[in-house]
């Protein structure tokens, strides 16, 4: 099946990057900002957790997700991408503005969010989420998947609403993509699920309706890749939402849409 298939049928795809070299430089930068403070020593990203205590890894990871939002890294990689993205969802784009930076330890199920729809948090299966490593990821630290469960009704997958204990609205956790009240799936929806490993050069595309995660990372080393959401400008979507009223910006925008957007605020003053 070619990609446009396998994403329609099975919700998700795994995509050669066009232009690798992006992703290779980014995670040069964030190695790069780790050794010029927190991790002197670290000649790879996989062996973060030899370099950083648990005692500082919060406020690692907050810091070097600031430096990655601060340099639009995110955006480089989107834009590097556009080509593909533009044939796939739409020639008008909107993309997240802080793209999730997630650091997965070996063994610590609190660097990751655990089995997960994102239907339920609010997200729009009109959304797909472009997963893209930083380290090559094997069987025991890739993400895993539920092919064919964005096509599934919500009772396929009963969840139970909790609160965490260590995330709270707008905190810094919140910020980096862990849920203040997740919804937490049954323990069964494991059993159906596969990982999906990857190197550096390849992404994993996904509906947002797929149900997806890791309960820990089982590997021995740290897992280090970003998450970025692109959705189609003219679908029915919220654009302001969660943690952040400015979730989304726009991306590009066909000649068509650009106009009509100049000629809404020439005559009504608005570009709704």
């Amino acid at each position: 099946m070619t990609p446009d298939e396998q994403f329609v049928t099975r919700g998700w795809s795994v995509v050669e990057l066009e232009d690798p070299s992006v992703v290779a430089a980014t995670g040069a930068r964030l190695l790069e900002w780790l050794r010029a403070g927190p991790a002197p020593g670290l000649d790879r990203l996989d062996d973060y957790h030899l370099h950083v205590s648990d005692g500082e890894h919060e406020r690692v990871h907050y810091e070097l997700a600031e430096q990655y939002w601060d340099a639009r890294l995110g955006h480089d990689i989107v834009a590097s991408e556009l080509p593909f993205l533009r044939a796939f969802v739409g020639l008008d784009l909107h993309v997240q503005r802080y793209p999730y930076l997630r650091i997965a330890r070996p063994g610590r199920a609190t660097d990751v969010t655990g089995m997960h729809r994102d239907l339920l948090y609010g997200a729009s299966p009109y959304e797909v989420s472009l997963f893209v490593p930083f380290t090559d990821l094997d069987a025991e630290s890739a993400l895993r998947v539920v092919s064919g469960s964005h096509t599934e009704p919500a009772s396929s997958f009963p969840a139970t609403r909790v609160v965490s204990t260590d995330v709270t609205p707008g905190s810094q956790r919140h910020r980096l993509g862990f849920p203040y009240a997740p919804q937490v799936l049954a323990p069964e929806v494991l059993e159906r699920a596969e990982a999906v490993p990857l190197r550096v050069g390849q992404a994993l595309l996904m509906s947002l309706g797929l149900v997806h995660g890791q309960e820990v990372n089982g590997s021995a080393t740290t897992r280090i890749t970003t998450d970025v959401r692109v959705v189609n400008s003219l679908a029915p979507v919220a654009f302001a939402r969660g943690v952040r009223d400015d979730y989304y910006e726009q991306l590009c925008s066909s000649p068509v849409t650009e106009q009509a957007r100049r000629q809404l605020v020439t005559d009504v003053g608005t570009t709704d």
